[in-house]
């Protein structure tokens, strides 16, 4: 079973939750003053998130799951026009791990 077969065959809370754990690492990182180190994590997250997407079984979420990356996209690399914190994007995130 290769990466995506991988990927597809696990239920969207433990794909969310594994992009949770990328943006908490890119969140550690960021409060380090470590910008690389949080990029690279935050673009990891980026990546899973694409994967959740192709995934046909969250046709549905396709909306949702946008707007994460949007949000996302926005706060480490944009002008945080959505005034998003790490203590949302923990909240958010950390809800899949239940």
């Amino acid at each position: 079973m290769d990466r995506i077969e991988r990927w597809f065959a696990m239920p969207v809370s433990v794909q969310l939750a594994n992009v949770g754990g990328e943006v908490n690492r890119a969140l550690r990182w960021k409060n380090r003053r470590d910008r690389e180190k949080s990029l690279s994590f935050y673009r990891k997250a980026l990546e899973l998130l694409a994967l959740t997407k192709q995934d046909p079984k969250n046709s549905h979420r396709l909306g949702e799951l946008s707007f994460c990356e949007e949000e996302l996209t926005d706060f480490f690399e944009g002008d945080n026009i959505y005034s998003t914190t790490d203590e949302l994007l923990t909240k958010y995130y950390d809800a899949f791990l239940k």
